[in-house]
């Protein structure tokens, strides 16, 4: 499996990824050029992406990953490895994602990674017409 970073031209591949909340171009574009998002391919057959980027958090920076996809166990865990080996390369010592609950296959992948699965909960508040329908998902992810 490879894993590298996206471009435009990339979209259609990570939407045949992204199930029922497809990645606009604008989100492409912006993730493409973080340095930190990657899509996984088995071939020509896209496996998973990852979308990422670096945050200053005051006193060090952290790459968050906002979303992460993947068909296969293999496919989360290389992208897990080629988000790390990113940060790292950055001189980016912290890496930190949202993990949903009812993702028990990106969970066993962050634990075979080596990610801590902390005591922190997200809080979320929806502002809008998204909120007053009772909207949460889609905010950090």
């Amino acid at each position: 499996m490879r894993f590298r970073p996206f471009t435009e031209l990339d979209l259609e591949a990570l939407n045949r990824v992204a199930g029922p909340r497809p990645v606009s171009l604008g989100a492409l574009r912006f993730f493409a050029r973080t340095g930190h998002s990657f899509l996984a391919e088995e071939g020509e057959e896209p496996m998973g992406f990852a979308l990422a980027q670096a945050v200053w958090q005051g006193e060090a920076t952290t790459v968050l990953l906002t979303r992460i996809e993947g068909r296969t166990l293999e496919a989360l865990r290389g992208l897990l490895r080629a988000v790390v080996k990113s940060a790292y390369d950055a001189g980016v010592y912290e890496v930190a994602l949202h993990l949903d609950p009812g993702r028990k296959d990106l969970e066993e992948a962050l634990k075979a990674e080596g990610f801590a699965l902390g005591p922190l909960v997200l809080a979320v508040r929806v502002l809008g017409s998204r909120g007053q329908r009772g909207e949460t998902r889609g905010v950090l992810e």
